[in-house]
């Protein structure tokens, strides 16, 4: 009875269980988008650059954190985010116009990602660093893009502040559980810290084209009447 009292760290199993909820939250990180965009027929306010590079973003840290034999609880967000953005090109593919997404297009990606997947799985434990030194510039290519098709465009769109604000806590919450479960990773945290940035200059977009983006749905909404 003594050896487990000892064995019991409350610092670990918070940071666990901490990691645990994160996963659990993950799995509706998407869903606001996927009924914004199923709702109204519209990716509009939607920069494919960035949901590409998110996809790839998100899968260079599910593939890091499982190769490296991270715990689950770990990293598991990361993959389960990373299907649902697969989900999202799938309905923009779909639903994307001026310009539609060509089959060419479709087919490309389709291949990089068959391309990238085998080679993430012959890359050498003692190199699998690069994924993460990657995605350091793959994340402000990625938030880049979105954040200036808001400023372009003057309002979000169809886009959904609740996936938003679910990448910012997470991110800021992965610091805390990264730093206690895996140590000072310093690729890990470097991302995590620049994706809570970007996060929090998305967001104030949302505050700030709010007007734009309200006049913007009373528009889209009409023409999908008429």
């Amino acid at each position: 009875m003594s050896s487990i009292a000892l064995d019991f760290d409350p610092m670990k199993v918070s940071m666990k269980l901490l990691g645990t909820l994160i996963i659990v939250g993950s799995c509706l990180n998407k869903a606001p988008l996927f009924l914004n965009i199923i709702n109204t027929k519209s990716v509009a306010g939607m920069s494919p650059q960035a949901v590409y590079s998110e996809c790839i973003m998100y899968a260079n840290a599910a593939f890091y954190s499982y190769l490296q034999g991270n715990p689950f609880t770990a990293y598991g967000e990361t993959l389960l985010i990373t299907i649902q953005t697969v989900i999202v090109i799938l309905l923009m593919w779909k639903f994307k116009v001026e310009p539609q997404v060509t089959m060419n297009e479709r087919m490309i990606v389709t291949s990089i990602c068959a391309v990238y997947i085998s080679f993430v799985f012959c890359i050498p434990t003692d190199k699998l660093y690069l994924l993460l030194s990657i995605n350091v510039p793959v994340t402000v290519f990625s938030r880049g893009s979105q954040i200036y098709c808001y400023y372009k465009e003057k309002h979000t769109g169809t886009q959904s502040i609740i996936t938003v604000l679910m990448n910012f806590t997470g991110s800021a919450i992965r610091v805390i559980t990264t730093i206690n479960l895996v140590g000072f990773d310093i690729p890990m945290l470097a991302g995590y810290g620049i994706s809570l940035v970007l996060n929090s200059i998305m967001i104030s977009q949302f505050v700030l084209y709010k007007k734009n983006t309200e006049q913007y749905m009373i528009k889209l909404k009409s023409k999908k009447v008429d």
